[in-house]
Order: C-alpha cells, then sequence, then structure tokens
C-alpha cells in the first residue's frame, strides 16, 4: 500500500514538474514585436505590412529644423503640434518601391501638412520628391488639394473628411506608377514617367527622386497622423532577381529537402521525410552585396539564410542570417551563434523582408525596416565569399520565401 502511494506521490511530482516546465517554456515564449490592432492589423502583417511608427516614440525618425518640438507623440499618435520653427521628420529607412498607408485628421488653422515620399534630406521634399497633400476638406485649388500629389497632379474627386475627422490614405510607389486613395476612393493613378514639361522652376516629375524617404511636414498648424505602415515591393535601381518566380534556375538542392515553386512566385521549402541536413544553393557565389527577400515562416519554423558559403556540408561553416521567432538566443535576423538581434521583429505565418548587407568585415541584417544586427565580423579572413544558400532546417518546418534580390554593395 505504501509503495502504491510512494508510485503515485512520484506519478504526481513528474506531471506536476511537466506543468511547471511547460509553463516555463511558455513564459518564455516571445509573444511577437509590439503590434497591437491600433497600428498594424493581422492581415495586413500576413501581406507583408510593418509600422513605420511605433506609437510610443519617435524610433526611427530624424527631424530636421530647429524646432524638435514641432513632433511630439500622443496615445499612439505622431502629432505635428502647430509649434513654429518646424521643418519635416523623416523616416531613417529610404524606400523606392512600396505600398504605404497612413491615417490622418486636421486640427487647427487650415489643417496644412503634407507627406512626403521618395522625399531628399536636403531641399524641399515637396519638389525634390513628391509630396502627397494634407489639408482641410474643401479647398478650392485642385491641385492644393487633400490627397493631391502637391503642385503637379490634382485629385480626381475629393474624398476627404470634414475638419477634425479621420482619412485613410493608400500610396502606391512602383516604378513611375504613383497611384494614391483616399477613404476608399481612387484620387489618381499616373505614370510620373509621363510628365516631362517645364514647371517653372519646379522638377519635373519624371527628374525628382527614384529612392527617399517617407517625411512628415510640420506647417505650423496641428495634424495628427497614425496607423502609419508600410510595405516594400521588389525592384529598383542596382537590384537583380536571385529567384525567377517560376523554377530553381540559378539553384541547386542539397540534402533531402523538399523545394517547391508554388503560385504566385513562392518558393517553399516542405521538409516531411527529411534525414539529413538540407539547404538550397545559389550557383553564383558572393563576396560583397545588398540581399533582400520575404519570407514567411509557417508555425514555430526554423530557418535561415547562410551566405559566404564554402566546403560540402550543406549547413556551411559560414554566416546564417537566423529565421527563428521562438529562440530567445537567436532571434530572426541573428547572425547564428554569434551576435543575437537587438529585437524581434518577424511574426510566424506573415511575410516578412529581411536585407543583409555585407561589406567586408561588416555585416548589418535587417528585418522589416530596422537594423537588428550590426556585427563587425573576426572571422572575415575565413569567410570572404561563397554561395547564398536557404536552410531546409527540419521535418517540422515550411518555410516561403519570395521577391529574392541582390545587388552590389555600396549602391
Amino acid at each position: 500500500m505504501l509503495a502504491g502511494k510512494v508510485l503515485e506521490m512520484r506519478i504526481t511530482f513528474k506531471v506536476f514538474a511537466i506543468v511547471v516546465l511547460s509553463f516555463a517554456a511558455w513564459a518564455r515564449e516571445p509573444t511577437g514585436p509590439d503590434w497591437a490592432p491600433k497600428l498594424l492589423g493581422y492581415d495586413e502583417a500576413a501581406e507583408g505590412f510593418y509600422p513605420l511608427f511605433n506609437g510610443t516614440d519617435l524610433d526611427g525618425w530624424w527631424i530636421r529644423g530647429e524646432n524638435k518640438g514641432a513632433f511630439a507623440v500622443e496615445d499612439d499618435r505622431l502629432v505635428v503640434t502647430g509649434a513654429g520653427g518646424g521643418d519635416w521628420i523623416f523616416s531613417d529607412q529610404e524606400y523606392e518601391n512600396f505600398v504605404l498607408r497612413y491615417e490622418y485628421r486636421s486640427l487647427s488653422g487650415i489643417g496644412n501638412s503634407g507627406v512626403g515620399i521618395r522625399a531628399t534630406k536636403e531641399g524641399n521634399p515637396a519638389y525634390t520628391g513628391m509630396e502627397i497633400q494634407v489639408i482641410k476638406d474643401g479647398w478650392e485649388t485642385p491641385w492644393q488639394r487633400a490627397g493631391a500629389l502637391y503642385a503637379t497632379v490634382p485629385p480626381a474627386v475629393q474624398a476627404d473628411k470634414p475638419m477634425g475627422e479621420w482619412n485613410s490614405v493608400e500610396v502606391l510607389c512602383d516604378g513611375p506608377r504613383i497611384r494614391t486613395a483616399m477613404n476608399g476612393q481612387e484620387l489618381y493613378d499616373i505614370r510620373i514617367s509621363d510628365y516631362t514639361e517645364d514647371q517653372d522652376w519646379r522638377k519635373k516629375l519624371v527628374d525628382r527622386a527614384k529612392i527617399g524617404h517617407i517625411a512628415l511636414q510640420d506647417y505650423s498648424n496641428h495634424v495628427e497622423f497614425r496607423r502609419i505602415r508600410i510595405k516594400p515591393l521588389p525592384g529598383g535601381e542596382g537590384w537583380r532577381p536571385l529567384f525567377n518566380g517560376t523554377d530553381l534556375t540559378g539553384w541547386e538542392a542539397v540534402g533531402d529537402s523538399k523545394w517547391h515553386v508554388r503560385e504566385g512566385g513562392i518558393l517553399q521549402v516542405l521538409n516531411a521525410g527529411m534525414t539529413q541536413r538540407s539547404a538550397l544553393k545559389t550557383t553564383e557565389t558572393f563576396d560583397d552585396f545588398e540581399l533582400r527577400l520575404s519570407i514567411r515562416p509557417h508555425d514555430r519554423a526554423n530557418s535561415g539564410v547562410f551566405f559566404r558559403c564554402s566546403g560540402e556540408d550543406a549547413w556551411p561553416r559560414s554566416y546564417e542570417a537566423q529565421v527563428d521567432n521562438h529562440d530567445p538566443e537567436n532571434y530572426t535576423g541573428a547572425i547564428f551563434g554569434q551576435k543575437n538581434a537587438s529585437e524581434l521583429r518577424a511574426l510566424d505565418n506573415c511575410w516578412f523582408q529581411m536585407l543583409i548587407r555585407a561589406e567586408g568585415p561588416h555585416i548589418q541584417v535587417g528585418v522589416n525596416g530596422k537594423v537588428v544586427t550590426n556585427y563587425e565580423s573576426p572571422k572575415h579572413d575565413q569567410w570572404r565569399s561563397g554561395w547564398i544558400c536557404l536552410q531546409g532546417h527540419d521535418k517540422n518546418s515550411i518555410v516561403d520565401f519570395r521577391d529574392i534580390e541582390i545587388r552590389a554593395a555600396g549602391k
């Protein structure tokens, strides 16, 4: 009887220990980046959007002008306060092709502000890049109305809401194409390559910057912005595709993971039945480069992007930009086993963009628009160049890749 009680106690203790350990593991489990619905909906994250504004502070932005107090954060809103002496605030990251979404409302004066796209930090972004106009409803001059491509393209309809109400805007920049919609109505859909005529002292649209920052203007009026989010698009100066979206031309499979090209130009590794280390490597080798790609890890998937690879091992002794949202020692964007990422900026089952810059011993990894790993490698003499490899990690990991592009470093 006593032996039975002891056995029962041991079983109970084991079950309790398992529960405690499971709870501890759950407690350590990262919840992902702080993308509350007020900043970004899950459906948008799944598409590949990420917030440009974190709703808490101005991390990721740079203020030009003497009065830094012209911009502030209040209750998840980026506020143009209306204080005099302000100028523009710029995103740290530059963008060339993208979909930008934001909401704004005008609260004082004539509600004048603007959203710069492909904006340069020198000169007036409204004329060196382009400005999507912000102003109170009912403005008479067509090329100054809300949503206009300022001083150049008027909106086809006046879709803005009365002063004080929130407006929702979507801007598509894709090469020469610029499309803006407001509150669900298309304002224009143009190609800047069609705008070649002189415009007095303003640059022709065709001659303006092709890449630049997202910027917000202070014009001494109180204007508020929220839910500023962006989805980068492929293409642009110097970039060329490594994956053609159709087949595995230019790549070589190593090991027994299964690589498939899915509809929509998606390269998927499906590791069911995998028995050995596996990867998909380029037939070209690279030394200094910028590599960008979109990645979607399925539930709890583990993978990585190897670069400057050499040797016979499917998991070469080289650098690995980690893809794993559940390893606190090597979050997505870490250089695996060498330097962890500063924060987690990716979610399972959602597309995220990774940007790897390798120039000499200096390596940077960006995830969703922010550098999370900045690494000066002590191993550069050993690993100067080699293949790029996508990792097939284990039989439980399904990972999607798309829009894999590369260009020479320093572009």
